[in-house]
Formats: structure tokens, C-alpha cells, sequence
């Protein structure tokens, strides 16, 4: 049971789960299964109005337990500010009906126990329904029996033929007569191994050996009378008589010739041969007609009789629409009866279409296996009983609002389902038991039972199983977003896109019917995948997934094939294709983006990750115990080491655990030995960047300063404005450097502001570069970035030079700023590499 809850109105937190907080808003529903949400509608507000008022939360919560409430006076507050609609909501989801005794702590709190003991009981219902649904039938088995069975009486060659032919070529009369007067003796009636040594009695009536015919079988023929034919004028003399189709309001009842010899052989109905209507064929086939039991004491000689005088009577005739040859086996092994139905068809156009039926049946209680799985699947019906009830508890208390959830149409077609298979069940078990426990006297001599009709049954049995084996499945996706939030946000995505992909879908099932029915007229004359509307169905799905024959396509019809199968797959993969990607991608995104979680589910989450931990430290707990007992073990008089010695496959033990907690000491300390080499070097590297940023925030300021200096100075009328100022405030400017003097012989010619500081050495290699921190920087006004210290002044004759204030230093050219590198790394693996490598 899943819970959104939908308030409309603010809620105060409450404290009883993480995903409500205060200022809140949600929906207005709450799901008991599917949680995406809704609308209680106005069944739920006449409900809520037919309900009058709920009454006050206090006083004693459901059952008198005040611990399963947590926050019972803020739940209490937080439910009275609700309203009746939504109250009723609330209590609708957890199963409960308001009342003096009921608060909304006590609501939430049995809905998450609720809900964790549905989760759990239906994961064991899946196991317990998967097992039982296995058990009831060995398909491996039946498999290897029934393909061993076909390939033998279906792949028998035709004797005295020069070429293969075998079953499946029998396509006129005089083909079906060989097939029953040459294999059906030889494969039936085989009277001698392979060395030429003859069958004991008691040997008899075996197929390969092992797989025994458990009744006479069964010859049957079906008939139909002369009827007027309408043809055109011109062919109405030499066309008097046709033979149409097969149906019951046609079927000829005129006796026929039968066996022994001389006998007439009388129609019969499905009643008295205890035979049902057979569906497999082109047409549907009653089960009356003219049938022929083969005694099972014929030898192979009396069967070759048999059929020799029926095909010297023209058994068949233009009358005959349809010949049945039926018998059964049973594997004493394996425990399988095995139904063989040989079906040819007399159609009205001369050919002879043979088909065959083959039903591997597990009839009757026999062995363990079949107990057991009659065990489980009791205990499957009866937990289906228990839901079908929890769910009708459920219908009355929410009322018609009920129906307005997904899940709950999905169960009750499950349940639907379990149904119909259960009424097969009871159909199959009923002649299955009346028959394996049965005498079976009378089947020497003719077929007691329809074991194609019973077969038909089995399978329908096995088919609604299998069928019903999706929805139990499916059900486990209401479960999903309980496991985590990746697997909820992909439950929501297929519920957000499920309208949008059920109108894709309808929009996909008329393209495809339309291409159907187009190349079903076009090409269902010459190609056989088209021949009727549901094979050009399945053949316009098997084109989808790459298996067409273009070539037959375009040899039908060079312009209208072509055409029709380009726009086929243009419209169907181009566009239908990439429409369905887009719902699909539009639902996941919005789900990503909105966030959406239901509150409940992060409930649920954390309280199994609570079980978890819980179980996990005990059983950390127990292991701790066992260790420490283990420990203790020994002898009375503390001979632990004598104990060690005496056992030599725990010394061995501890000596691989101790060589193994060696290596992995050994592992951590070279890790962390790499680890502190790593940190020393990003140290340094920290250390040399932050002084560099230092030193050039130092120079920045000073050369703001030098440029406020300047501005000052040129605004007052030149340097020899600023001398009353310099005699109160700063030192006086020392003269410019005399012309020849040692400062004035490396003045450079030009007298540009900016220059390029000398080359120093480097102090790695010796050879004189300027490096990345050495020489003057200029500002963006072109004037030199100077040393702390230094200052520009300039001359009478407006030359610019520079003095240092705290050594009384003047030079014309602008002083270099000259960092020292950074200590070299020890171990460095290049000369002069300065750079700290990680």
C-alpha cells in the first residue's frame, strides 16, 4: 500500500518522516498502491459529507498502544487542522475508519508496517507461484519426448520410393493411402529387433521400445453431402454436382463401408465417441463422424489388412473433407502421456493438406513431484483467496473512488486470470484422476478417452499459467519505488508516460493494420506470408525487426512494392519510432527535474536501511562472540601455546593471517609514504605562489603611489613646485647622477619610460636569462613598476631619473626588481627545474 499524501493546505512538521517539512504543499490523494497521485474526486467528497464530521483525535490511539504514535500530540494537532475531506483520505490509505481512537501518527504508522509486511509477503508469494508454476510441468522432458516422437513418425520415409518423401509431402489421396499402408504399420506394429529376433507378447504394442500405446486407436472420417453448384451458363451441363466446404449444417450422415469386411459402419456423434470439436485445422471439426477403433492385439499383418480394404472400397471419396488417426503413448520414465493427432484435409480443390497435434499430458498423482506441486499450488490459490479478501475490504471502505487506481484494475484482472485457470484446472483434473485410476480394460479394444480434448485442456491450463506468469510479475512494479530512488524515479517515468504511450500505441496498431490490409490484397495471392490479414499482421512486425523478403516483394510488384515497403519503414521507423524515445525521454526528464518522491516510500526506505543495520549489528555481534570464544578455547591449565601446536590447521591459518596483515601494512606504508610526498610537494608549490603574489601586491601599491606622486607633481607646476611641500614632509630629491658617472655609463640610448631589465644570472645553469620573477614590470600607463624605496624625479631639463629615499641612490635607469628563485628540489630530475612536479 503506497501513500501520497495530497494536502492542499499547509501542514506544520510533524516529525514522522524526512519528506515532510513545514510550508509544505502536496497533492490531495492518497494512493494506496500506485502513489502517483489523483484526485479524491467527488465520490470521496460525498463520502466525507455521508460520513458527517470526524470526531476529535485523542484520548487512546487504535489498540491502546500509545508507543507506535512517536509525536501523538503534534500528529493530533497537525490532523485537526486538516480537513474532513482529507482526514478521511488519510485514514482511507491505512486502512482505517475515523473515530475517537484514531490519530494521524497511529494512520502512518500502521501503513509503513503494513506496507513492509506486503512486500515481504508478496516476494514470497513470487517465489512460492514461481516454483509451483514450474513444478507442474517438466518442459525439458516434454520436449525431448514429444521431438523425438514427431521426428520419427513425421520424418519416416515412404518406402519404395526412389526420392524423400515423408508426412509432410502427402498433398493427393493416393499419398494419403501410401502414407497408411506403408509407416503407419512399420512405425505402429514393429514385430522384431533389429537383429531379425522376434517380439515376445509382452513386448508388443511399444513405440521405440519404451513408449507404450495406452488404447486402440482411432480412425475417423468427417463427410459431406452433393450440393448444387452455381456456376456461369455456359459450363451448367457439364458441372451438375459440387462438394463445398466442411460444416456441421453440411455434413453427410449416409453410412458407410466399415470393417470387418461386409460391415456398414454408421455415423456417430461426439457423444457417443466421447470426442470434442477440433480447432487446429483450416476449419473447425466436430467430434462425431465414422470411426474405426484398431483393436490393440493386430499384429502388423492384420493392420496392413485393414487399411488395404478400406483403400480397395474408396473409404475416401469427393465426400471426404477430413481423415483423423489418433492414438497415445505413455513414458513410464518421464511419467508423460503423449496425445498424437494426424489430421488430413480433403479440400474442395483437390489437395490433401496433412497436419499433425502433438500434447505432452502430466495426468494424475503418480510420483513425489506431482504431490508437491499439487501442495503448492494449493498454498497459491490460497493466498490469491487472501488477497481477493483484503481487497474487497479495501473497495468498501474507499468506495467507488476506489477504482480510480491502477494497481486495483491490475489486481483484479490477475485475479481474473487466476480464475479462468483455475476452472481449466478443475476441467483437466477431473477425467485425468477418473481415468489413471480406472481399470483400463476396455482399452484393448477401443478408445475410451479423447486425449487430444483432455490435451487441449492441459494446455490451456499451462497457457493462462504462463500468461498469468506477466501480471504476477508486473505486479512487483507498484513495489518498485520502496527500493530505491534511481528504481522510483523509473516507476514514475512509465507511469507519468503511460497515457502518452497508450495513444502512441493506438496510433501504431492503425498504421500497422493499414500496411496489413495493403499488402495482405497486393501480395497474400503469391507470397504466403501475406495469405490472410493476421499473417500479413505478423509479417509487417517481423519486417520491423529485419526479416523480409524484399526480392518476392518487388518480383509481385516492381512500383507498388517498393512503395510500399519504403513509407513502411519510413513512417514506422523514422517517425513512430522516435516518438515513442520522446515520451519516454520527456517523462524521465520531467520526473528529474520536478524531484518527485513519494514521502512514504523515503519512509519505508529508511526504516528497512534501519532493519538492516539492526540485523547487521547483531550479526557483527555474534561474529565478535564467536571470536571470542574461540579465543578462550583451551586447556584448563592455560596451555594456549601447547593448544596452537597441537593444531597445526589453526597454526597454519594464523600464520596466513598474519603474513597477510604484514602485506597489507607493508601496501599502507608506501601509500602514505607517497601520499606525504605529494602533500610536501603542494606545500611548496603553495608557498612559492603565495610569495610571488605578496611581492607583486607590493609592487602594485607602490607604483599606484608613485603614479599619485606624479599626478600631484604635474598639477602644481612641475618638480620644483613640490619643493615647499618636500621641505615639510619629505626628504629633499638628491641631484640627478653626473653626467660620466658609473650610473650614467649604462644609460641606454634610447630614452623610451619603459626598458628591458639586464640579464642576471640564473644561479642553475650559469648562463645569464631573466627569469619569470626578475626585472620591471610596467603599469598600465606605460610608467615602470618600482622597487620599495625608489622614486622618480625628474631634472631641470625634464629628464626623468630615479633615487632610492633610504640610501640616497640615483640612477637614470629604472631599478630591477630581482627576486631570488626558489630552493631546488632535491632529486630533481632536470637541471634548473624550478617547477614543483606532483
Amino acid at each position: 500500500l503506497l501513500v501520497d499524501l495530497c494536502l492542499t493546505e499547509r501542514v506544520p512538521h510533524v516529525g514522522l518522516w524526512p519528506g515532510l517539512r513545514e510550508e509544505s504543499v502536496v497533492n490531495c490523494w492518497l494512493d494506496e498502491e500506485e502513489g502517483s497521485g489523483g484526485n479524491m474526486g467527488e465520490d470521496g467528497k460525498e463520502k466525507a459529507a455521508a460520513g458527517g464530521a470526524v470526531p476529535p483525535v485523542g484520548g487512546k490511539d487504535a489498540g491502546g498502544d500509545k508507543k507506535a504514535h512517536g509525536g501523538h500530540e503534534v500528529a493530533t494537532a497537525a490532523f485537526e487542522k486538516m480537513s474532513k475531506r482529507q482526514q478521511l483520505a488519510l485514514l482511507a490509505a491505512a486502512g482505517l475508519k475515523a473515530g475517537p481512537n484514531v490519530s494521524l501518527a497511529y494512520a502512518i504508522d500502521k501503513f509503513r508496517r503494513d506496507k513492509i509486511r506486503e512486500v515481504f509477503l508478496y516476494a514470497f508469494f513470487l517465489a512460492l507461484f514461481t516454483i509451483s508454476a514450474l513444478l507442474q510441468r517438466d518442459v525439458t522432458d516434454a520436449h525431448y519426448y514429444t521431438q523425438t516422437v514427431k521426428d520419427v513418425i513425421l520424418g519416416e520415409d515412404f518406402p519404395g520410393v526412389t526420392w524423400r518423401k515423408t508426412f509432410h509431402d502427402v498433398s493427393v489421396d493416393r499419398d494419403f493411402w501410401d502414407y497408411m499402408t506403408t509407416v503407419i504399420p512399420d512405425y505402429l506394429y514393429t514385430e522384431e529387433w533389429y537383429n531379425g529376433d522376434k517380439f515376445e507378447q509382452s513386448e508388443m504394442n511399444y513405440i521405440l521400445h519404451v513408449n507404450r500405446l495406452v488404447q486402440a486407436p482411432r480412425l475417423r472420417q468427417l463427410r459431406v453431402v452433393e450440393s448444387d453448384c452455381i456456376v456461369p451458363q455456359r459450363l451448367r451441363k457439364s458441372l451438375n454436382r459440387c462438394f463445398p466446404q466442411f460444416s456441421s449444417r453440411l455434413e453427410d450422415k449416409t453410412p458407410i463401408a466399415g470393417w470387418p469386411p461386409g460391415a456398414i459402419l454408421e455415423y456417430k456423434t461426439d457423444e457417443q465417441l466421447e470426442t470434442k470439436e477440433y480447432n487446429n485445422g483450416l476449419l473447425p471439426y466436430g467430434g462425431g463422424g465414422f470411426a474405426i477403433d484398431i483393436p490393440l492385439y493386430f499384429n502388423k499383418t492384420e493392420v496392413l489388412e485393414f487399411f488395404t480394404y478400406l483403400k480397395n472400397q474408396r473409404w475416401t471419396d469427393l465426400h471426404t473433407r477430413a481423415v483423423f488417426f489418433d492414438f497415445a503413448l505413455y513414458n513410464p520414465v518421464n511419467g508423460l502421456f503423449l496425445s498424437v493427432r494426424l489430421l488430413f484435409e480433403f479440400l474442395p480443390y483437390g489437395q490433401v493438406r496433412p497436419s499433425s497435434q502433438f500434447r505432452a499430458i502430466r495426468m494424475g498423482l503418480i510420483n513425489f513431484d506431482d504431490f508437491v506441486a499439487l501442495l503448492l499450488d494449493v498454498c497459491v490459490y490460497a493466498m490469491v483467496l487472501f488477497y481477493i479478501i483484503m481487497d474487497i475490504r479495501k473497495l468498501l471502505a474507499m468506495g467507488r473512488s476506489y477504482w480510480g487506481q491502477f494497481w486495483h484494475w491490475f489486481n483484479w484482472v490477475n485475479y481474473g486470470v487466476f480464475i479462468i485457470t483455475l476452472v481449466y484446472k478443475i476441467q483437466f483434473w477431473l477425467p485425468s484422476l477418473a481415468y489413471v485410476n480406472a481399470s483400463g480394460d476396455l482399452d484393448i479394444q477401443r478408445a475410451s478417452l479423447d486425449f487430444e480434448a483432455l490435451g487441449w485442456t492441459y494446455y490451456m491450463v499451462v497457457n493462462w499459467n504462463a500468461f498469468n506468469n506477466i501480471f504476477v510479475w508486473l505486479k512487483a512494479f507498484s513495489f518498485l519505488k520502496y527500493a530505491n530512488k534511481g528504481v522510483a524515479n523509473l516507476a514514475y517515468t512509465i507511469s507519468n508516460a503511460g497515457i502518452d504511450c497508450a495513444l502512441f500505441l493506438l496510433i501504431f496498431a492503425i498504421v500497422i493494420f493499414a500496411y496489413a490490409q495493403a499488402f495482405h490484397i497486393s501480395f497474400g495471392t503469391d507470397i504466403a506470408e501475406y495469405k490472410t490479414l493476421l499473417d500479413s499482421i505478423f509479417g509487417l512486425f517481423k519486417t520491423l525487426l529485419g526479416s523480409f523478403d524484399f526480392e518476392a516483394i518487388k518480383k509481385v510488384n516492381s512500383i507498388l512494392g517498393p512503395l510500399l515497403f519504403v513509407t513502411f519503414e519510413v513512417v514506422c521507423y523514422f517517425v513512430l519510432l522516435n516518438m515513442f524515445l520522446a515520451i519516454l525521454n520527456k517523462a524521465y526528464s520531467d520526473v528529474l527535474d520536478k524531484g518527485v518522491d513519494d514521502p512514504m516510500a523515503v519512509e519505508f526506505r529508511n526504516t528497512i536501511e534501519g532493519y538492516f543495520k539492526s540485523f547487521r549489528k547483531k550479526l557483527m555481534f555474534w561474529r565478535n562472540k564467536e571470536v571470542a570464544r574461540f579465543k578462550s578455547d583451551g586447556p584448563a591449565d592455560g596451555g594456549g601455546t601447547g593448544d596452537m601446536a597441537q593444531d597445526p590447521r589453526r597454526h597454519q591459518l594464523d600464520g596466513e593471517a598474519m603474513a597477510l596483515m604484514l602485506q597489507t601494512v607493508k601496501d599502507l606504508s608506501h601509500t602514505l609514504r607517497a601520499l606525504n610526498d605529494k602533500v610536501e610537494n603542494i606545500s611548496k608549490a603553495q608557498a612559492l605562489t603565495g610569495a610571488a603574489n605578496k611581492l607583486n601586491a607590493g609592487s602594485f601599491r607602490n607604483s599606484r603611489a608613485n603614479e599619485q606622486m606624479q599626478d600631484m607633481s604635474d598639477g602644481a607646476g612641475g618638480p620644483h613646485a613640490m619643493e615647499p611641500q618636500a621641505t615639510q614632509a619629505i626628504p629633499p630629491t638628491p641631484p640627478p647622477p653626473v653626467p660620466g658617472s658609473a650610473t650614467d655609463s649604462i644609460r641606454a640610448a634610447s630614452k623610451l619610460p619603459s626598458y628591458t631589465p639586464p640579464t642576471v644570472p640564473n644561479g642553475t645553469n650559469g648562463v645569464g636569462s631573466r627569469g619569470p620573477m626578475q626585472g620591471a614590470g610596467v603599469t598600465t600607463t606605460g610608467k615602470p613598476v618600482l622597487p620599495p624605496g625608489w622614486q622618480e624625479a625628474t631634472d631641470e631639463a625634464g629628464e626623468v631619473y630615479y633615487f632610492n629615499s633610504r640610501t640616497g641612490v640615483t640612477q637614470w635607469e629604472p631599478p630591477s626588481i630581482v627576486v631570488p628563485p626558489p630552493p631546488q628540489r632535491p632529486g630533481a630530475e632536470q637541471e634548473g627545474d624550478v617547477t614543483p612536479r606532483m
